[in-house]
């Protein structure tokens, strides 16, 4: 099995934004144009800022709207291959597990998951769920966002079924499908895989057969042709599947997106963002999740050059406001503060042309962490 490397993408809380004592740094753009905005207005070189400067203090960032995605990470509820994992890890290897199911506990947590859902609000603003073909994350998909609970041998008032009753080992009753919640299965995020049979998938015709409403369309072949029973997975071929993933929910129409998966996926997945952020904020990103946990996050593609995947909810404004087929007079690069003096950010050096800047003693000064870890690494994750 083999996965191409996806473009690269960014985590939502890379430094853009700083401010240290009085000044106000706005990117690099004290070391491009050579000046800071002090908090009275004035200009003043940047050079005389630099022993105040501490570039961690407003380590916030700003991304368009139409260019993020909210994300809620669910991992899969209990299955029977964790408790006997839990107890002998060699268990895993068993085919006593194989494409595992959830037990009652697992689907006590899917329900709770789904209460909490309801309260908060979030289901009804989620317009699309994608999960993982395998069993047990299917069946919390359906636990999770799925409609009402169906009374055995039937249909009540013409609900579409999204999963079947009598899956598994701990069977449950069939599931409705919600109105209007799309549910997309993708081999992308599914666990880490070979060896144990627990992460090997059923073929997919007998998938449809039991989840008749997720739409199979995304994975490429009815047998499992990924999972080998003597290699497993690296860690390296995951995190290259896990920025093939990502790139694919940035390409994706919808702008609030669920994903059921798994706990070495989403642990790798996850990651590859929060280098460059706090170590509480980077536990949260990174750490372990339980099972049937849930966290949401917020990505966005800062490097697209593309159109905009999802629909901006920006206003034009300008001289022909009301007009989406005319265009000012005035190029964007004249549509400016009453202020003169500040740059337009296309007169701005880029940071390569720039080179370094130096303070009052000819001593360096030293290029934020952020920036340089972008100079090193762009075009990579």
């Amino acid at each position: 099995m083999s996965h191409s490397h996806a473009p690269s993408f960014a985590c939502i809380s890379r430094t853009e934004f700083r401010v240290s004592g009085f000044g106000v740094q706005v990117g690099n753009l004290s070391r491009r144009c050579g000046v800071v905005v002090g908090l009275g207005g004035e200009m003043a070189p940047a050079a005389a800022m630099a022993d105040q400067a501490s570039p961690e203090s407003f380590a916030v960032s700003m991304f368009p709207v139409h260019r993020s995605k909210v994300i809620h990470i669910v991992r899969h509820g209990q299955g029977f291959h964790n408790v006997a994992g839990e107890v002998d890890h060699a268990s895993y290897t068993s085919w006593d597990y194989a494409d595992a199911s959830l037990t009652d506990l697992g689907w006590q947590q899917s329900e709770a998951l789904h209460k909490h859902l309801d309260v908060t609000g979030i289901k009804a603003q989620v317009e699309l769920v994608v999960v993982s073909p395998l069993l047990r994350t299917l069946q919390t998909a359906a636990g999770v966002w799925g409609g009402a609970t169906l009374a055995e041998g039937g249909v009540s008032g013409g609900e579409e079924v999204l999963m079947v009753g009598g899956l598994g080992k701990a069977p449950h009753a069939a599931i409705a499908a919600p109105k209007g919640l799309k549910f997309v299965a993708n081999e992308f995020c599914r666990e880490q895989n070979g060896v144990h049979p627990c992460d090997r998938r059923s073929s997919v015709s007998s998938y449809k057969k039991s989840f008749p409403c997720v739409d199979f369309s995304e994975v490429g072949t009815d047998e499992d042709t990924w999972w080998s029973e003597t290699e497993r997975e690296s860690a390296q071929q995951l995190f290259t599947r896990a920025r093939t993933f990502v790139r694919w929910l940035l390409n994706r129409p919808e702008s609030r997106i669920a994903v059921v998966s798994h706990s070495s996926f989403i642990f790798h997945m996850c990651h590859l963002f929060g280098a460059d952020c706090s170590d509480v904020v980077r536990k949260e990103i990174q750490q372990g999740f339980r099972n049937c946990e849930m966290r949401s996050v917020v990505i966005s593609d800062r490097l697209a050059t593309g159109p905009a995947k999802v629909a901006s909810t920006d206003f034009k404004g300008g001289l022909h406001y009301n007009d989406v087929s005319k265009t000012d007079d005035l190029p964007a690069r004249q549509i400016a503060a009453e202020d003169k003096s500040v740059p337009h950010a296309d007169s701005l050096a880029t940071q390569e042309q720039a080179g370094p800047s130096f303070n009052e003693q000819g001593e360096e000064i030293e290029t934020h962490p952020s920036a340089k870890s972008q100079q090193v690494s762009n075009g990579k994750l």
